[in-house]
C-alpha cells in the first residue's frame, strides 16, 4: 500500500477522534432541551438575546431559563443528570464548565420549583443549586429545591444534600427536609406522606417523558 495513503488514513482517523473528543466535551458542558410544554424562554448570554425554548436546543454557562404559568421544561446533561423546571420557575446557569477537578455545575434558582435526578452519585463532578445566600451541594441522586420569595426548601429524596450559608453547614439525609427562611436555617424534619406522593407522581412523569423522547432511565448507583 502506498505510504501516502497510509499517512492520510492515519491523519483522518486521528482528526476524527479529536473532533469526537471535542464534541463530547462540549456536550458535557451544555444542557440539552429534552422536552418543553407550554411557553418557556431562554436568555443566551453568549448571543445576548432571549428566545423561545425549543426541543433539542441547548443552554450553557451564563444562560437563563424561565417557564410560564402553564409550562415546564426538562433539561438533560448528557450522561450526568436530568433537571426539571416546573411552572413559574426561573434559573440562572451560573457555573457549567469542566476543569482539572471535573465537571462543575451550579444552578441559581431564582424562583419556583426544580427537581434534579442524577444518573449516579456525583464523582468527578460538583453539582450545586444556589438560592439567595444558600449553597446546596448534592451528594445523592435525587432532590428537589423550592424557592418562594424568602422561603427556601430542600427535599432530599435519594442520598444527602449539604447546605451552607454564612459559615453554617447543615445536611439533609435521604428522606429529610431542610428549610431556610428569612436568611436563616429553620427546623429540619422528615418528608411527609404528601411529599412521598409528589415524588411518585414526579417519577412517573419523568418516566413518561423519557419514553416519549426515547431516553434511558437513570441507572441506580
Amino acid at each position: 500500500m502506498n505510504w501516502k495513503i497510509i499517512l492520510l488514513s492515519a491523519l483522518f482517523i486521528f482528526g476524527a477522534g479529536s473532533v469526537s473528543f471535542v464534541w463530547a466535551q462540549e456536550d458535557e458542558t451544555r444542557f440539552k432541551i429534552l422536552f418543553v410544554s407550554g411557553p418557556a424562554n431562554a436568555y443566551h448570554d453568549e448571543r445576548d438575546e432571549t428566545s423561545r425554548l425549543k426541543t433539542a436546543e441547548s443552554v450553557d454557562d451564563g444562560d437563563n431559563v424561565s417557564t410560564g404559568a402553564k409550562s415546564e421544561v426538562f433539561l438533560k446533561l448528557s450522561g450526568k443528570a436530568y433537571v426539571y423546571l416546573g411552572p413559574h420557575t426561573k434559573i440562572h446557569i451560573s457555573r457549567l464548565r469542566s476543569g482539572d477537578k471535573g465537571l462543575q455545575v451550579r444552578l441559581n434558582l431564582l424562583s419556583g420549583d426544580l427537581w434534579c435526578q442524577l444518573d449516579q452519585e456525583p464523582k468527578n463532578m460538583v453539582f450545586e443549586v444556589s438560592m439567595q445566600n444558600l449553597i446546596c451541594r448534592c451528594h445523592g441522586t435525587l432532590f428537589e429545591a423550592i424557592r418562594q420569595k424568602n422561603a427556601l426548601r430542600i427535599n432530599a429524596f435519594e442520598g444527602s444534600v449539604v447546605t451552607t450559608s454564612h459559615g453554617q453547614v447543615k445536611m439533609a439525609k435521604a428522606g429529610e427536609v431542610t428549610q431556610y427562611v428569612q436568611d436563616k436555617f429553620r427546623y429540619k424534619h422528615r418528608l411527609k406522606a404528601s411529599d412521598e406522593t409528589r415524588l411518585e407522581k414526579w417519577k412517573t412523569h419523568l418516566e413518561d417523558i423519557l419514553t416519549k423522547t426515547h431516553e434511558k432511565m437513570p441507572s441506580k448507583p
